[in-house]
């Protein structure tokens, strides 16, 4: 059989083996960026579905709008408006299969082959792949403590011009950095790009997972313009397996989205759609939020209690102050990949960082997810990996 080109853009499997590794036995998995299963409120889950089966079960178990749920709709934009100030209108959001189809759909109607896509670096591998996938030239931009870097930006558009179609950003509690943007970085990056008519795609999965009580505001909130897409995200806050998600932006933009929309899938779950309205209409979430955003918290310092105590110190980190992950750096000479085929002896797993660049791979980083593992496993796993990590950085 011949296979269409695109499928050799993506030949690395990094996402596709952790979320395979998870279901293996005995198996400590710091891979996947998992929310924790011990946190799905699944009775109010179960009694939401009941309740909606009972009231609108027709409904419920036929076709759905293109554009979603009507009323998951509104209670979306009055919960953007209530928790972030952003002022979006029924007819500017769209229900999505998971926010991985959002940017599927983001890919289909910006890019052509050869266009180029701005990324940060390292940046969110299952973005990587979606938006490789159309051909486009990937071009990596650097980060620090703030965010995206200004000059590097200023320099990517001076250097490609009209062939930059796409950014890719995420701005709050980065994966796979943990990092976050500044207020000033976000102001800064806005009233630039806004010079340029170029789409800007914030993913704003981890927005909410703040272990410091305050939220940032989004990019889209100091967008006047209307050139940011936002897409968020039930999946890190409430559970994936509804693969509810949502995808906001300008009304003419919307239309062409609804398009591709149709084409993909015709519409998103009706039941699903429908469970979450009334869990929204009957329960707290911010409340959800607010106790599941405390064990992550809770997660999060025991396992830097354990790296501080168990990992070299020629190793370098930073305390994420939210999200799912911590970030590791080993001396540039060393390959973590070797380290995670060592760590796979051992049951213990976790994400090399060379996935997660659009391009100039670096091999000597890797990432840890805290949000799926117990305290004990944490306990466990991170000092079974200190052990490897000063085995292998005295050779």
């Amino acid at each position: 059989m011949k296979f269409a080109s695109r499928l050799e853009r993506l030949q690395d499997k990094a996402l596709l083996n952790a979320m395979e590794l998870t279901e293996t036995e005995d198996m400590i998995s710091f891979a996947a960026g998992f929310p924790s299963s011990d946190t799905y409120p699944v009775e109010a889950i179960k009694n939401s579905f009941i309740q909606v089966l009972e009231l609108e079960g027709k409904e419920a178990l036929s076709y759905c709008s293109t554009s979603g749920h009507i009323k998951l709709r509104k209670l979306l934009a009055k919960r953007m408006q209530d928790r972030f100030k952003l002022d979006f209108k029924t007819e500017e959001i769209v229900i999505t299969s998971g926010s991985q189809q959002a940017l599927d759909m983001s890919g289909m109607l910006f890019i052509n082959k050869d266009d180029v896509v701005l990324f940060e670096t390292p940046s969110y591998l299952g973005a990587v792949n979606a938006l490789r996938a159309y051909e486009a030239e990937l071009v990596a931009l650097p980060t620090d403590e703030n965010g995206l870097t200004m000059d590097s930006l200023k320099q990517a558009m001076d250097r490609y011009g009209e062939r930059v179609k796409l950014i890719y950003v995420i701005p709050d509690f980065q994966n796979p950095t943990g990092r976050s943007w500044s207020v000033a970085r976000r102001t800064e990056f806005i009233e630039f790009i806004s010079a340029y008519d170029v789409p800007v795609i914030e993913d704003a999965a981890y927005s909410e997972l703040s272990f410091e009580n305050k939220l940032e505001s989004p990019l889209s909130f100091y967008d006047k313009k209307g050139q940011v897409v936002y897409v968020g995200t039930f999946s890190k806050i409430f559970c994936p397996g509804l693969r509810v998600a949502w995808l906001c932006a300008r009304k003419d933009l919307m239309e062409k989205y609804l398009i591709l929309k149709n084409a993909a899938d015709l519409s998103s779950s009706a039941i699903a759609q429908r469970q979450m309205a009334y869990y929204l209409q009957n329960y707290d979430l911010d409340n959800h939020i607010k106790w599941i955003v405390g064990r992550y918290k809770e997660r999060r310092d025991h396992m830097m209690e354990v790296i501080d105590r168990e990992f070299p110190q020629e190793t370098r980190y930073s305390v994420p102050r939210g999200g799912l992950f911590i970030w590791i750096e080993l001396p540039e000479n060393k390959d973590s990949r070797i380290l995670l085929r060592r760590a796979l002896v051992e049951k213990v797993v976790f994400m090399p960082g060379g996935s997660f660049y659009p391009s100039g791979v670096k091999n000597n980083e890797f990432r840890l997810n805290f949000s799926n593992m117990s305290h004990d496993e944490i306990e466990k796993g991170i000092t079974i990996l200190g052990k490897i990590i000063r085995e292998y950085l005295s050779e």
